[in-house]
């Protein structure tokens, strides 16, 4: 499978070499080496696909990788750089985007080939599942049960993805309130109570018919779209199907199957009920206009930290002052329960790109990228950091999948890899946001049930 993946990686990006370089699209003339120092990266650090389809995070991240940089230059040289949304860039701060994205592969690269070996190994095996004791589980579950009863409008921010038409709004940086925050968390701690439970009785009597339902209470778990957020029902997806192919290691073709199938009816389903917000209709007018590639040129820039986006990041720059504690604190507190109160800068480098994006106020829906992001904070040299950070702890939390012995924790360290494997389309001010308010409890919850777990041994 490995070798198949390489092959395909060393294919398209031979493709995308030889069409940027004859693109006639008003494309900038480095564009070419994106998918070329990709190829020689991939070709001389070869650890860095070695470890696919054994380790959820580092499998991920190589696919974001061909997305960004092979398959988003491939489609630019057919289609241009310029979106269909939000406000174009100038050619020459293009330049130094491919450059800056350049620089941020190598560093990823390099780190990657430099620690991997502390991380990753063949010799690796997953330790033995086992259902464990989950009552502080149940128990928050219950506390949120007693918030839905007495706050039941906390639940209007849900919808069901196989019936809803339409979504109300189309905001990144959605505010949620604590009660709203609890929900949340619970639905994931139900969700791993519930496959407990179901794994408990197959430990006792293994049936496939234990299988088919931890799937489908994963499908009806990651039905329910948090706002307009589709990582909201293709992270808990994902993240319940790796969870049972480890727990059901008989059936793992079937499980393979199945996850393909579900994975792509989920992300289509998510995606045209994306397209159909009140946000989307009234004013991304050449949005979703054009042809299938066209649009997903124009998808992949937006939501894998594209070409224009870096550029917007760029722009920013001009405008934003590096280093600046307050700014920095500020952004990177702004989802952050509580301590967010104590950090409040108007300069803030998220509002600002948007105003970059849009070339206006009053929108506020995309998000910065992490070398943007970067680049904004720490200035060019140290640009990379953040993505510097990422792939490292992609690479710890793939380790600690391994060393875990529980279904929750299982779940709970395969749903925090999944999201940092993601960063691509995140940035350091969401991952910590999702650090802090949902991954500190659910370890905390994960610590408890143990140390009960224990007593009982």
């Amino acid at each position: 499978m490995t070798l198949f993946y390489r092959i395909v990686v060393v294919s398209l990006s031979i493709v995308a070499i030889i069409l940027d370089m004859i693109s006639v699209k008003n494309v900038p003339g480095n564009l070419v080496l994106v998918p070329f120092v990709y190829l020689i990266l991939f070709i001389f650090i070869p650890s860095f696909s070695k470890y696919m389809f054994s380790n959820l995070g580092i499998t991920i991240f190589n696919f974001t990788t061909l997305l960004r940089y092979i398959i988003s230059p491939l489609l630019m040289a057919l289609y241009g750089t310029n979106l269909q949304i939000g406000s174009n860039v100038p050619l020459e701060i293009e330049k130094n985007s491919v450059n800056l994205m350049i620089y941020e592969m190598v560093a990823v690269f390099v780190t990657f080939g430099v620690f991997h070996k502390y991380f990753y190994s063949d010799k690796f095996k997953i330790q033995s599942i086992k259902a464990k004791s989950n009552i502080f589980g149940w128990l928050f579950v219950g506390f949120a049960i007693l918030i839905i009863l007495t706050q039941p409008s906390v639940l209007e921010r849900y919808s069901f993805i196989w019936s809803a038409s339409q979504l109300k709004s189309d905001s990144a940086n959605e505010d949620v309130t604590l009660f709203a925050l609890f929900i949340q968390l619970a639905q994931i701690v139900f969700t791993v109570g519930i496959l407990n439970i179901i794994y408990r009785f197959y430990e006792k009597r293994p049936n496939i018919i234990y299988l088919f339902l931890s799937i489908a209470v994963i499908i009806v778990s990651a039905s329910f779209i948090t706002g307009t957020s589709r990582s909201s029902i293709i992270i808990p997806l994902v993240t319940g199907l790796f969870t049972i192919l480890v727990l059901y290691k008989n059936y793992r073709k079937l499980i393979l199957g199945a996850s393909a199938i579900l994975s792509v009816l989920v992300i289509i389903i998510s995606t045209v009920l994306k397209q159909q917000t009140n946000m989307s209709v009234s004013t991304h007018s050449l949005y979703h206009s054009a042809g299938p590639l066209e649009n997903f040129n124009t998808d992949i820039q937006i939501y894998f930290s594209g070409l224009t986006n870096v550029g917007h990041a760029l722009e920013e720059a001009f405008v934003f002052k590096p280093f600046d504690l307050s700014s920095i604190m500020s952004d990177l507190t702004h989802s952050v329960i509580f301590i967010n109160g104590f950090f409040q800068d108007r300069h803030s480098a998220l509002t600002l790109f948007n105003n970059m994006f849009y070339k206006s106020t009053g929108l506020n829906d995309q998000i910065i990228p992490m070398i943007g992001q970067g680049y904004l904070y720490f200035g060019p040299i140290l640009a990379p950091i953040l993505s510097v950070i990422g792939i490292l702890i992609i690479m710890y939390l793939d380790r600690m999948i391994f060393n875990t012995k529980s279904v929750f924790s299982l779940y709970i360290l395969s749903y925090f890899c999944l999201k940092f494997s993601l960063f691509f389309m995140s940035n350091a001010t969401i991952l910590i946001s999702f650090f802090t308010n949902f991954i500190l409890i659910l370890l905390l919850i994960a610590y408890l049930n143990s140390k009960v777990s224990y007593k009982k041994e």
